[in-house]
């Protein structure tokens, strides 16, 4: 069979003649294509650490693995991706080179590696050679001279593929050798070829040493011709060939091409050697020697453990089948390798009414089951129901589908109803949410929820990954088949009515059946923590119900009122954009970075704070540090604002409104936030600023389904105070929380030391407030109240000072995270917490700012949720018809009627005040502050 040079092309086959005590992974055959990958190793190692450092990727002990994970992660994507046949990876000596001897000076300017950086090597190195992976390593030459030579010494065996982000390797490039060059976003490569280098450079590779020696490098030191840059190097190289031949040509070249040339002319011979890459070095191996092989199994899962890469690990068995994953006592059971579920499972079909109705009779029999819904669309309301799937027995499982011209969806869900609906029958399921609303639009409602496998998995740790196919590769070691497996993808995508039946069986009961196997995991690992496995079965469990309530009934908008606040924003766009076209003399696009940074920064002067990859960087911190400094800053973040408010909301909700209810159906996310919070989507409402003359426009747009009906809004009152005050034990803020006093005046008055406190002594109190508690600085509040960074000190130190407890308790949080590698709230939700030991400052401040944050927030979350759950089941008990319709942040929305809202007021008060003291506030009286309107912003 003839080679091809297309990396990726062929089937997973490996090299002969290998170490006798090393197994390869599959034997090869003489005719299978072989290719060879060269990986440039510290070239890669620098790209992962900077493309990860903002990360701040470490262990919960403080050793940083960024570099590592990123590296770890392309090597991984290379033999998964490209299948390669023989693999190595070059590393540069840690000797001086050849190079250094012929030209002292050279990579002289180059700085000293990062220390987080430096302390990964070793690790790196140690899980290359647990892979198994030829390390090619020589005193005084570099990992370009060992690739070169490499290349050059193989390409007679096999199409070789340099892996390098490195600019130089591409001199090496022709027929037989090309360059994978890693692309903007983490593991992606870029093919380069003879002709992607010429596109690239304006040079074909035979000519880059040449280039190279005109140009220079300035990344190592290497001078070149002055004043020639690529795109005059490229030019006459195109013009005569060869640097050899312009020289010969000097005559014909302008002035000051010709004088810098001939300067040039005595070093071309050291900066041509300089820039050469060697091709002729002893390697001291083998083409058989880089033949894949299995990894250590046993080093490299150790490795693994103790890097806390678990997604890594969770992909080795899928790389190498038959690997064993190291077993981990404080994680749930992990199986040897990954397998298919249904393999050796017993997973039925019905299609029928007879077989419906013996499924009926044995689901009813049972105390749980396990149910999922294969569907048309992800959009519930949208969904048409091809089938569900049951499973009450690890290995077996049913699969009813239901079509058109067989087993009808009406008839099956008939005879399934009562179990389906039996309150004394616990179901369990990934995701429920969804399943509960698919079948609710069949007229079903699927209950109780006894178990969520995504729900679980997230209070146990949020920070991991809870979708199906994860939970069941890292928890029960399957390779589940996946959605974009069963139908394809993009363009080649079929509906899934036209997967076959056989193969649609075997996936929708393997969902059944892998959440079932998923629950009898969990349930032993919640057991172990009494409080996860309250927060399981008392807040996040029947939550799902209530959220699926909410999303079905939707929220009514006043489409008219959304209409005139476009029009009136458009004018007001219109305006802004006139003032600040004026305001510079020239018209430019202000919605593009670049232009505006080109305003800011090299029109009006302004001093640049930080630049990206495509110029200089006008986020919005930018803009707010410069808005002193000139009036068009202020108008271009107004203009932003009223942008971003008019594309988010204005001119999107009044499109995202269903059809067939007439209302906007927000989906709400419990498994999202690190902290238990709930967030919401499609759209996102928690986002809509309520301090804007223009948010609260937007707020006016809700309203009732009905005009004779009413919004009730319910929030708590300063709810993260109080939870501080009931951590900490402080005193003063309990004190005056007691005496129902002002917080933000009660605080002035204990900073400022005066009982005339001024509307702006509260508005700094306030700051100091809710900024303080979360780590903000004398620099951030300086900011936030446009005062001197000394007098903000001296307002935070003040407060520390008049509020001990308070600041002792977050000391405690930051030590026992430390301590314990997590924090908790109240009732015992918790938070995995890295980075607190890291050497960056700046990494260390973040992780120690979400400590502090998670007891708050996260006692929040609880006690809201709980509320929600207290209210829908009280209102459900009096058979109201009112509704609740949202939660934003610590305030619950609902749809209510003349006759129920005082009855409603009273029920959600009474629940909101209950569920503070269920999740902790024992100390601290809790307020809830309700009010009644036709729309959401006269409610609140």
């Amino acid at each position: 069979m003839a080679s091809s040079n297309n990396p990726g092309q062929y089937q997973l086959t490996f090299g002969t003649n290998v170490k006798k005590d090393v197994e390869t992974v599959s034997p090869a055959e003489e005719e299978t294509p072989r290719q060879l990958f060269l990986l440039d190793g510290m070239a890669l190692v620098y790209r992962a650490f900077f493309a990860l450092q903002r990360t701040g990727m470490s262990t919960r002990e403080g050793m940083p693995t960024g570099a590592t994970y990123g590296f770890l992660t392309t090597l991984l994507k290379i033999r998964e991706a490209y299948k390669p046949t023989h693999l190595a990876v070059a590393f540069d000596s840690a000797e001086k080179t050849f190079r250094h001897e012929l030209y002292e000076p050279y990579k002289a300017n180059r700085p000293e590696p990062p220390e987080d950086l430096v302390v990964q090597l070793e690790t790196i190195l140690d899980l290359i050679d647990a892979l198994r992976v030829p390390v090619l390593k020589t005193p005084g030459y570099e990992a370009d001279d060992l690739i070169g030579s490499a290349s050059r010494q193989f390409e007679k065996e096999c199409p070789v593929f340099i892996v390098t982000p490195d600019k130089d390797l591409a001199q090496l490039v022709h027929d037989g050798v090309k360059i994978l060059k890693p692309g903007k976003k983490q593991n992606e490569l870029d093919l380069m070829g003879a002709d992607e280098v010429r596109a690239q450079f304006g040079v074909a590779p035979e000519r880059f040493t040449d280039f190279l020696t005109l140009t220079g490098d300035a990344s190592d030191n290497i001078p070149g011709a002055k004043g020639i840059g690529p795109k005059t190097a490229a030019k006459l190289l195109d013009s005569y060939g060869s640097l050899d031949n312009i020289m010969t040509h000097l005559d014909e070249l302008p002035g000051k091409s010709r004088k810098s040339l001939e300067e040039f002319r005595e070093r071309i011979g050291l900066i041509r050697q300089l820039v050469t890459i060697r091709t002729d070095l002893d390697l001291g191996t083998s083409f058989e020697k880089m033949a894949c092989v299995r990894p250590d199994s046993e080093k490299l899962f150790r490795l693994l453990d103790k890097l806390e890469l678990k997604t890594v690990a969770a992909r080795i068995p899928l790389l190498f089948p038959g690997t064993v994953p190291t077993e981990n006592a404080d994680q749930p059971q992990q199986t040897a390798s990954l397998r298919r579920p249904h393999e050796g499972a017993a997973y039925h079909l019905v299609d029928t009414e007879g077989g419906v109705a013996d499924l009926a009779e044995k689901l009813n029999a049972q105390p749980s089951f396990s149910i999922d819904t294969e569907t048309t669309s992800l959009d519930t309301f949208e969904a048409e129901l091809v089938g569900l799937s049951v499973s009450w027995k690890p290995g077996e499982a049913w699969f009813v589908h239901c079509s058109k011209d067989g087993l009808k969806a009406e008839t099956a869900l008939d005879r399934l109803r009562p179990a389906l609906e039996n309150p004394a029958i616990l179901k369990t399921g990934q995701n429920l949410k969804y399943d509960i609303l698919v079948l609710k639009n069949h007229g079903i409602r699927l209950g109780p929820v006894g178990f969520d496998t995504m729900l679980a998995s997230y209070v146990i740790n949020p920070g991991e990954k809870h979708n199906l196919d994860d939970l069941a590769a890292r928890l029960l070691g399957y390779r589940t088949t996946k959605y974009s497996d069963l139908v394809g993808s993009g363009k080649k995508a079929i509906p899934i009515r036209d997967v076959p039946l056989d193969v649609l069986t075997d996936y929708a009961c393997q969902d059944a059946d892998v959440a079932l196997q998923l629950e009898k995991n969990l349930s032993p690992v919640l057991r172990k923590n009494s409080s996860l496995e309250w927060l399981c079965r008392n807040i996040e469990f029947p939550l799902v119900q209530v959220l699926a309530d909410m999303e079905y009934h939707g929220i009514a908008l006043d489409t008219k009122h959304l209409a005139e606040t476009a029009a009136t924003v458009r004018e007001a766009l219109a305006g802004l954009t006139e003032r600040i076209h004026e305001t510079v003399g020239t018209p430019f696009n202000i919605d593009s970075p670049k232009q505006l940074g080109n305003i800011l920064f090299n029109v009006l002067r302004l001093p640049s704070k930080k630049t990206t990859k495509t110029g200089y960087s006008t986020d919005v911190r930018v803009l707010e540090e410069l808005s002193a400094l000139h009036p068009i800053v202020r108008d271009v973040l107004e203009y932003r604002s009223l942008q971003k408010l008019r594309s988010t909301y204005i001119e999107a909700l009044p499109k995202m409104l269903n059809p067939r209810t007439g209302r906007l159906h927000t989906s709400f996310n419990q498994h999202i936030t690190t902290t238990g919070r709930l967030s919401s989507s499609n759209p996102n409402l928690q986002n809509i600023p309520i301090r804007t003359e223009l948010g609260r426009e937007i707020r006016k747009a809700f309203i009732p389904s009905n005009a004779e009906g009413y919004l009730l809004s319910a929030d708590y009152s300063q709810i993260e105070l109080r939870i501080a005050a009931e951590l900490s034990g402080d005193s003063k803020l309990i004190d005056a929380f007691r005496n129902r006093e002002d917080i933000h005046t009660a605080t002035a008055r204990v900073v400022f030391d005066t009982d005339d406190i001024t509307a702006d002594m509260r508005r700094k109190a306030k700051e100091v407030n809710f900024g303080v508690l979360y780590g903000l600085q004398a620099f951030g509040l300086a900011q936030r109240l446009n005062i001197s960074r000394n007098e903000a000190s001296n307002i935070i130190e003040t407060y520390k000072s008049k509020y001990p407890a308070l600041f002792d308790s977050l000391r405690n949080i930051i030590e026992e995270a430390s301590g314990k590698g997590y924090v908790t709230t109240l009732l015992g939700r918790r938070r995995y917490i890295e980075n607190l030991g890291s050497r960056n400052a700046n990494v260390r401040k973040a992780a120690e700012r979400a400590a502090m944050n998670m007891p708050i927030q996260g006692t929040a979350a609880d006690i809201i949720k709980c509320a929600m759950s207290l209210v829908s089941r009280r209102t459900a008990e009096r058979g109201m018809r009112s509704a609740m319709l949202l939660q934003v942040h610590d305030e619950l929305v609902f749809e209510t009627t003349g006759d129920e809202r005082e009855e409603l007021s009273s029920i959600v008060e009474d629940s909101m005040i209950e569920a503070a003291g269920i999740c902790g506030l024992k100390t601290v009286p809790v307020e809830v502050e309700t009010g009644i309107g036709k729309n959401w912003l006269d409610a609140h």
